[in-house]
């Protein structure tokens, strides 16, 4: 079974190694390694090279002009042959021997169509679990209510089985920008309108948040990608979300419609309670909106203790 790893990359040459070498220390030959450079300056395609000329597993290499994140792994996902595919950020690592593990896993889903992958925890590089556990280890259940309505908060790392991607289009959100924030959360809602996923309670990588990283500047990033970060917020107006938490999300639809200038379009997944609930939310969203518009990030510091569970 192949397991194919998307990495899509920008100017991290050196972190580029740490992952590669997660990869050797896999002892799992049946791997597809696609490093998307997006439009690099420092020397990226020579590092792959090299990388092409020890490793025992299959590692591709394609060069974009620079377009962002969201394109990159795009084209990683048009590529990929694998069975499973995963998508894992440049400074990110995986602990060893775990591809054996997700191989075993991933044989107890394989036939069953109504299931689009596995889930796993991942860890900080002391070993501490970011966010919270999944209520039952190895549930069958989906994105809408093991992980929005349960509130099962923190980085979680997907394996996806290439069919369902390929077979229903399902790719990361493009906009004009090239910046933003939430691009995976959309694209794993999108295959939970039709799939589930089997949550497995045992961490498989290593996820480093970097004071200059997505994770830990997502309040100033969301805001300089108003486009993508609507899409977030809509895709949690789907039904199968609990009414207060589409309320909260409502509130943050009409809040980044005002910030940006633009009219709040009502979404697909409207339905008479979300009627109701825009009506009480549309207020305090304007207001929000408009102190949005005044938002400086050095009166904001943004704080990593969120990421962690305190259990």
């Amino acid at each position: 079974m192949i397991i194919t790893v998307i990495t899509a990359t920008y100017n991290r040459r050196d972190l580029l190694r740490k992952m590669f070498e997660s990869l050797v220390a896999q002892h799992y030959d049946e791997i597809e390694w696609i490093v998307v450079d997006d439009g690099c300056s420092d020397g990226t395609g020579d590092a792959v090279a090299q990388f092409q000329r020890n490793a025992r597993f299959d590692v591709h290499y394609f060069r974009q002009e620079n377009s962002g994140k969201n394109v990159a792994v795009n084209a990683g996902l048009q590529m990929a042959t694998g069975d499973l595919l995963c998508i894992a950020d440049d400074d990110d690592y995986f602990l060893p021997d775990m591809f054996a593990t997700v191989a075993r896993d991933f044989s107890t889903i394989a036939n069953n169509e109504k299931v689009a992958g596995l889930s796993y925890l991942t860890t900080d590089p002391a070993g501490k679990v970011w966010g919270k556990s999944f209520p039952r280890d190895r549930m069958i259940s989906d994105h809408f209510d093991c992980r929005i309505n349960q509130r099962i908060w923190g980085d979680k790392f997907e394996f996806t089985k290439g069919r369902v991607l390929d077979g229903n289009g399902i790719r990361y959100p493009v906009t004009e920008m090239k910046r933003g924030f939430g691009a995976d959360t959309v694209f794993f809602l999108r295959i939970a309108e039709k799939y589930q996923t089997c949550y497995v309670n045992t961490p498989v990588l290593v996820k480093v948040y970097r004071e200059d990283g997505l994770s830990v500047n997502w309040r100033r990033k969301s805001l300089e990608n108003p486009q993508l970060t609507a899409a977030y917020y809509a895709a949690h107006l789907n039904p199968r979300i609990r009414l207060s938490i589409r309320f909260r999300y409502t509130i943050a639809c009409v809040a980044i419609a005002q910030y940006a200038g633009y009219k709040f379009v009502v979404p697909e997944t409207h339905t008479f309670w979300n009627h109701v609930v825009l009506c009480v939310a549309y207020l305090p969203g304007v207001v929000i909106g408009s102190r949005w518009k005044g938002y400086k990030e050095a009166l904001h510091p943004q704080s990593k203790k969120w990421l962690r569970s305190n259990k």
